[in-house]
Parts: structure tokens; C-alpha cells; sequence
């Protein structure tokens, strides 16, 4: 009996150690795999991101000019345009209607309207201070003391 345990416990030992070298590989690889696909990744998005850049230049510095645009249209595809254009100006004109000699509502200027809305408050500030300077040289005429309290 004392056999068998001894070989049970040293076959436990064993599996163990197999395992443990077994997952020590395979945490390797899947770090190694983890750090390989990052850096692909990395390297798609730069060659993303040089590729855009590349492309943005090339339209700002190849972007083609007035004459080689109209070089490429022809004489009665512009006059379809006129014709549309013109269409098109016609339908939207806004209806005028002239009055002359009528009387108009008067309405504010801007300095007039700048006064009356900070005429308010520049009387308020001044009302404030004559007042206040009121009952400070009425103090300063008394017996120094202050006045009485209601109780």
C-alpha cells in the first residue's frame, strides 16, 4: 500500500509539472501572438493614415483649373445650363411692392435704444449714491454716536 501511494503522489508530481510547462508554452505563444498582432495592426493603421495623407496632398495639388474643367464641357451642355439657370431665377424673384410717399411707424435708433436700456440703470446707481451721501453727512454733522434703535 505504502508503495502505491508513494507512485501515485510522484505521477501526481509529474502531471503537474507537464501541465505547468504546458501552459508556460502556451501563455508564451499566445504573448508572442498578442504582440505580433499588435504590431501588424500598428502598421495598418500607419500605412492607413500615411495613405490618406498622401492622397489629400495630391488633391489639393492636383486639383484641376477653371479651363480644364470647361474644356470638358461642351457648347450645348452650357447652354442647357443658361437655360436652367435662367429658369430657375425667374420662378424664385421675390414679388416688390413700391410705396411712395406713405407715413412709417418711427422706430429707435441705436443710440436710442442703447439710452433706453441703460438709462435705468445709470439713474439707479446715481439715485443710490446722492442718497447714500445723504446719510453719511447727516451722521457726520450728529453727536457721534450713532442713531438711536428701535427697539
Amino acid at each position: 500500500m505504502g508503495s502505491s501511494a508513494r507512485e501515485i503522489e510522484r505521477e501526481i508530481k509529474q502531471t503537474r509539472e507537464r501541465l505547468d510547462t504546458e501552459l508556460d508554452d502556451l501563455e508564451s505563444r499566445a504573448a508572442s501572438k498578442a504582440v505580433r498582432y499588435g504590431r501588424v495592426a500598428a502598421i495598418a493603421l500607419g500605412a492607413t493614415a500615411a495613405g490618406a495623407a498622401v492622397f489629400l496632398v495630391w488633391r489639393k495639388t492636383r486639383k484641376p483649373s477653371l479651363k480644364d474643367r470647361l474644356d470638358g464641357l461642351s457648347v450645348d451642355s452650357l447652354r442647357e445650363l443658361a437655360e436652367e439657370i435662367s429658369m430657375r431665377f425667374k420662378e424664385q424673384l421675390p414679388s416688390v411692392t413700391v410705396r411712395v410717399n406713405e407715413e412709417q411707424p418711427h422706430e429707435p435708433g441705436t443710440f436710442e435704444t442703447i439710452v433706453r436700456k441703460v438709462a435705468p440703470a445709470v439713474i439707479g446707481t446715481a439715485s443710490s449714491a446722492v442718497l447714500e451721501r445723504i446719510a453719511r453727512t447727516g451722521d457726520a454733522e450728529g453727536s457721534g454716536t450713532a442713531p438711536p434703535q428701535a427697539d
